[in-house]
């Protein structure tokens, strides 16, 4: 959650001043009539770059755990970290976020 903290500080979605999640603005749908307050969809997603340390990582077997771990200093962010930065943009909320990374 700090990584996230941080690219939304550096993205300006959020003001650097904010040091708490408490602080950080999410958004509800506003629901009118039938509309549930969505529309259209919104990617939430995960990429795996393959880098050369991937790579060889992945050549010599290593546990998945591993190859995360490595991918995550290279700067990969996860599904969960993607859905929070978008929540907090107000493209999406961070119940439907819980709700699709939990299928």
């Amino acid at each position: 959650l700090d990584r996230v903290m941080s690219d939304l500080k550096e993205e300006k979605i959020i003001d650097e001043k904010i040091d708490s999640w408490e602080k950080v603005p999410f958004y509800k749908p506003k629901v009118v009539g039938d509309n549930d307050g969505y529309s259209g969809r919104v990617v939430i997603h995960e990429v795996l770059k393959m880098s050369p340390s991937i790579r060889e990582l992945i050549m010599k077997n290593a546990t998945s755990a591993d190859i995360e771990k490595q991918a995550r200093e290279e700067g990969m962010s996860t599904m969960i970290e993607d859905g929070i930065f978008k929540a907090v943009q107000g493209v999406t909320t961070v119940e439907e976020v819980l709700r699709v990374i939990s299928e």
